[in-house]
Parts: structure tokens; C-alpha cells; sequence
């Protein structure tokens, strides 16, 4: 976890670096692990192609994979089964992900399952999916935010959404959804707090 909130925030503190990168990182994995069952140029069992042309049809609220909820997704769950559960992927133990593997796969989940530059996806701009939104046409406050472990970032708050903050990064412009759990406590009421 540690690992991963401090790649999480060499995100946030750096534009253009990224924690995990779809392209060199997770199609990868799919490609080795999952396109035998789950790719339309071999075959696509359970109507699930992770194909990178098809992969965002998998992607979003009530999907396989649940943008920034890597728990509640099915694609990692099932990954992360024991081998005699019938629901585990890949079935019967052949080619399981190893526990690097499932790392990635969470982390990139976690960040938002971007499928472009690695990264945490672009927060949507659905004001009936936020808690809070910021006014039309501006950023909201510059504040500080302290990672759980202790680092520090700066960011504009723009708002919340479900159980993430959504922070705008003065230097990209790129608005990231946060999960509040990777957060400090401080940092969490503040986020519960602010207002635009």
C-alpha cells in the first residue's frame, strides 16, 4: 500500500509521470494472461473482450472494472480468487497473474483504469456524479494535501466525488480522482470540509 501511495503522488507532484501505464504495463498482462479466453482474435468467452479497441466497454460504474474501486471490481476480483473457485481468473490455475501482476492491475484501477499515458484518468465532469463541484469556469482552491504516509502535494480542490477527491493539478491542468483513504486523516476533513 505504501508503495503504491507513493507512486500514487510522484503522479500528482511530477505531470507527466505516471504510476502505471496501460500501454506498457496492463495490456501486457491481458495480452498474456487473458486474451486466450477474452480477445476477438482468438475468442471471447462470457462477452468479454479485453482487446484495447474493446477494453473501455468494460469500464465504468457497474462494469468489469470500476474506475478508482479496484475491490469492487469484478475484473480484479476474480483475478484474486483462490484457484478451486469457480469464478477464478484465469480458471483452474493455468497462467494466474502473479502478485506483481495483481499490484498493477489494482494500482491501475485505483488510478482511474486510464487506457491512454498511464496515470489516473481525467476526472468525468458529470456534476450529478460529484458531491461537490466546482463553480462553473474555475479552479477551485490551491490547497495543500498530505498523502497517508506523509507526502506532500499542492492542488486545486475541486470537489468530491462518491469516496475520492477530485484534485486539479496547477501544473497539467489534469484533474485526478484521489481515493480518500490515501489521504491523511487532516487531509481526508479537509477534503469533507471544503467548499467552493
Amino acid at each position: 500500500m505504501t508503495q503504491r501511495l507513493i507512486l500514487m503522488f510522484a503522479v500528482l507532484t511530477v505531470g507527466t509521470a505516471s504510476a502505471v501505464d496501460y500501454k506498457s504495463q496492463i495490456a501486457p498482462i491481458f495480452r498474456n494472461k487473458c486474451y486466450a479466453c477474452h480477445s476477438v482474435t482468438k475468442k471471447v468467452k462470457g462477452k468479454l473482450a479485453l482487446d484495447d479497441d474493446k477494453l473501455s466497454e468494460q469500464i465504468g460504474p457497474g462494469k468489469n472494472i470500476i474506475p478508482g474501486e479496484a475491490m469492487k471490481s469484478t475484473m480484479y476480483i476474480n483475478c484474486t480468487l483462490p484457484d478451486d473457485d469457480a469464478d477464478v481468473m484465469p480458471p483452474e490455475g493455468k497462467n494466474k497473474l502473479t502478485a506483481a501482476e495483481l499490484d498493477l492491475l489494482k494500482a491501475w484501477i485505483a488510478e482511474g483504469a486510464s487506457l491512454t499515458a498511464g496515470g489516473a484518468a481525467p476526472a468525468p465532469a458529470t456534476p450529478a456524479a460529484a458531491t461537490t463541484m466546482p463553480a462553473a469556469g474555475g479552479d477551485g482552491p490551491l490547497m495543500k494535501w498530505t498523502s497517508s504516509d506523509g507526502k506532500l502535494i499542492e492542488a486545486h480542490f475541486m470537489g468530491l466525488q462518491a469516496d475520492g477527491v477530485l484534485l486539479k493539478m496547477p501544473a497539467t491542468g489534469v484533474t485526478h480522482i484521489v481515493p480518500l483513504t490515501r489521504l491523511s486523516p487532516e487531509s481526508q476533513t479537509q477534503a469533507k470540509t471544503a467548499t467552493k
